[in-house]
Protein backbone atom coordinates (compact mmCIF):
# COMPACT_ATOMS: atom_id res chain seq x y z
CA UNK A 1 0.00 0.00 0.00
CA UNK A 2 1.36 3.40 -0.95
CA UNK A 3 1.29 6.22 1.56
CA UNK A 4 -0.40 9.52 0.85
CA UNK A 5 2.97 11.21 1.35
CA UNK A 6 4.74 9.23 -1.36
CA UNK A 7 1.93 10.07 -3.78
CA UNK A 8 2.77 13.78 -3.52
CA UNK A 9 6.26 13.11 -4.88
CA UNK A 10 5.30 10.74 -7.72
CA UNK A 11 5.01 13.51 -10.33
CA UNK A 12 8.14 15.38 -9.24
CA UNK A 13 11.00 15.03 -11.72
CA UNK A 14 13.87 12.86 -10.48
CA UNK A 15 17.08 14.80 -11.25
CA UNK A 16 19.40 11.87 -10.57
CA UNK A 17 21.20 10.05 -13.37
CA UNK A 18 22.40 6.45 -14.01
CA UNK A 19 23.80 4.63 -10.96
CA UNK A 20 22.62 7.34 -8.55
CA UNK A 21 19.05 6.05 -8.94
CA UNK A 22 19.43 2.94 -6.80
CA UNK A 23 16.89 4.16 -4.21
CA UNK A 24 13.36 5.10 -5.15
CA UNK A 25 13.14 8.89 -5.53
CA UNK A 26 9.66 9.34 -4.01
CA UNK A 27 10.55 7.01 -1.12
CA UNK A 28 13.68 9.05 -0.33
CA UNK A 29 11.65 12.26 -0.17
CA UNK A 30 9.01 10.52 1.95
CA UNK A 31 11.68 9.38 4.42
CA UNK A 32 13.08 12.91 4.56
CA UNK A 33 9.67 14.50 5.19
CA UNK A 34 8.72 12.05 7.95
CA UNK A 35 12.09 12.55 9.66
CA UNK A 36 11.76 16.35 9.36
CA UNK A 37 8.26 16.29 10.86
CA UNK A 38 9.75 14.31 13.77
CA UNK A 39 12.45 16.97 14.28
CA UNK A 40 15.41 15.60 12.33
CA UNK A 41 17.22 18.24 10.30
CA UNK A 42 20.34 16.82 8.65
CA UNK A 43 21.01 14.08 6.13
CA UNK A 44 22.77 12.03 8.81
CA UNK A 45 19.71 12.45 11.05
CA UNK A 46 17.38 11.34 8.25
CA UNK A 47 19.44 8.19 7.66
CA UNK A 48 19.61 7.37 11.37
CA UNK A 49 15.91 8.05 11.91
CA UNK A 50 15.05 5.82 8.95
CA UNK A 51 17.20 2.98 10.28
CA UNK A 52 15.66 3.19 13.76
CA UNK A 53 12.13 3.12 12.33
CA UNK A 54 12.74 0.72 9.46
CA UNK A 55 10.07 -1.75 10.64
CA UNK A 56 7.41 0.96 10.70
CA UNK A 57 8.59 2.42 7.38
CA UNK A 58 8.34 -1.02 5.73
CA UNK A 59 4.60 -0.99 6.42
CA UNK A 60 4.12 1.48 3.57
CA UNK A 61 7.47 1.76 1.73
CA UNK A 62 9.30 -0.95 -0.20
CA UNK A 63 12.85 0.23 0.63
CA UNK A 64 14.07 -2.28 -1.95
CA UNK A 65 17.73 -1.38 -1.37
CA UNK A 66 17.37 -0.68 2.36
CA UNK A 67 17.63 2.81 3.85
CA UNK A 68 19.56 5.32 1.70
CA UNK A 69 22.80 6.66 3.15
CA UNK A 70 23.21 10.23 4.29
CA UNK A 71 25.41 10.75 1.22
CA UNK A 72 22.54 9.66 -1.05
CA UNK A 73 20.20 12.15 0.66
CA UNK A 74 22.81 14.89 0.43
CA UNK A 75 23.39 14.31 -3.30
CA UNK A 76 19.66 14.34 -3.95
CA UNK A 77 19.09 17.56 -2.01
CA UNK A 78 21.92 19.31 -3.87
CA UNK A 79 20.39 18.64 -7.30
CA UNK A 80 16.66 18.66 -6.56
CA UNK A 81 14.75 21.65 -7.96
CA UNK A 82 13.80 23.74 -4.89
CA UNK A 83 10.82 25.38 -6.62
CA UNK A 84 9.28 22.03 -7.53
CA UNK A 85 10.02 20.62 -4.07
CA UNK A 86 8.39 23.66 -2.45
CA UNK A 87 5.27 23.04 -4.51
CA UNK A 88 5.17 19.42 -3.37
CA UNK A 89 5.57 20.43 0.28
CA UNK A 90 2.67 22.89 -0.04
CA UNK A 91 0.52 20.12 -1.58
CA UNK A 92 1.49 17.88 1.32
CA UNK A 93 0.56 20.59 3.85
CA UNK A 94 -2.85 20.88 2.14
CA UNK A 95 -3.25 17.09 2.33
CA UNK A 96 -2.38 17.11 6.05
CA UNK A 97 -4.95 19.85 6.60
CA UNK A 98 -7.65 18.14 4.53
CA UNK A 99 -7.27 14.64 5.97
CA UNK A 100 -6.50 15.52 9.58
CA UNK A 101 -8.83 18.47 10.11
CA UNK A 102 -10.69 18.22 13.37
CA UNK A 103 -8.10 15.79 14.71
CA UNK A 104 -4.97 17.96 14.91
CA UNK A 105 -4.24 21.65 14.38
CA UNK A 106 -4.03 22.73 10.78
CA UNK A 107 -0.87 23.97 9.11
CA UNK A 108 -0.97 27.66 8.21
CA UNK A 109 0.10 27.39 4.56
CA UNK A 110 0.30 31.19 4.18
CA UNK A 111 2.78 31.34 7.03
CA UNK A 112 4.62 28.35 5.58
CA UNK A 113 4.93 30.11 2.21
CA UNK A 114 6.26 33.29 3.88
CA UNK A 115 8.85 31.22 5.74
CA UNK A 116 9.82 29.44 2.51
CA UNK A 117 10.47 32.85 0.95
CA UNK A 118 13.10 33.81 3.51
CA UNK A 119 16.81 33.43 2.63
CA UNK A 120 18.32 30.90 1.84
CA UNK A 121 15.19 30.00 -0.12
CA UNK A 122 17.01 28.04 -2.82
CA UNK A 123 18.19 25.31 -0.47
CA UNK A 124 16.12 22.11 -0.50
CA UNK A 125 17.29 21.18 3.01
CA UNK A 126 16.16 24.62 4.23
CA UNK A 127 12.69 24.07 2.73
CA UNK A 128 12.53 20.60 4.29
CA UNK A 129 13.49 21.96 7.72
CA UNK A 130 11.00 24.83 7.55
CA UNK A 131 8.28 22.34 6.60
CA UNK A 132 9.35 20.08 9.47
CA UNK A 133 9.22 22.91 12.00
CA UNK A 134 5.81 24.08 10.82
CA UNK A 135 4.31 20.61 10.94
CA UNK A 136 5.94 19.50 14.21
CA UNK A 137 3.61 21.77 16.17
CA UNK A 138 0.66 20.20 14.38
CA UNK A 139 1.59 16.64 15.27
CA UNK A 140 3.33 17.14 18.62
CA UNK A 141 0.22 18.49 20.32
CA UNK A 142 -1.90 15.53 19.34
CA UNK A 143 -3.30 13.18 21.92
CA UNK A 144 -4.26 9.65 21.14
CA UNK A 145 -2.83 6.20 20.73
CA UNK A 146 0.56 5.19 21.99
CA UNK A 147 3.39 6.62 19.92
CA UNK A 148 6.04 4.40 18.38
CA UNK A 149 9.12 4.80 20.56
CA UNK A 150 12.55 3.25 20.69
CA UNK A 151 13.89 3.14 24.24
CA UNK A 152 17.50 3.81 23.27
CA UNK A 153 16.69 6.97 21.36
CA UNK A 154 13.31 8.13 22.70
CA UNK A 155 12.32 8.82 19.10
CA UNK A 156 8.58 9.08 18.65
CA UNK A 157 6.28 9.24 15.69
CA UNK A 158 2.93 10.85 16.38
CA UNK A 159 0.03 8.40 16.06
CA UNK A 160 -1.65 10.80 13.62
CA UNK A 161 1.45 10.90 11.45
CA UNK A 162 1.63 7.10 11.62
CA UNK A 163 -1.98 6.85 10.48
CA UNK A 164 -1.46 9.38 7.71
CA UNK A 165 1.64 7.51 6.47
CA UNK A 166 0.00 4.12 6.41
CA UNK A 167 -3.25 5.17 4.75
CA UNK A 168 -3.47 5.43 0.99
CA UNK A 169 -5.33 8.27 -0.73
CA UNK A 170 -8.23 6.01 -1.61
CA UNK A 171 -8.90 5.23 2.06
CA UNK A 172 -10.78 7.41 4.54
Amino acid sequence: MASRIIEVFQDLEDPRKSNATKHDFAEMLTLAVIAAVCGYTTCVDIENFSKVHKDFLHTFLKLKHDVPSHDAFSRLFRILDPEAFEGSLLKLADMFNRHLSGVVNTIDTNSLTRKFNQPPRKSVIYLLNVFGLCTQATFSGSDGDEEQQTAATAVTISPYLQRFCTTGSDEA
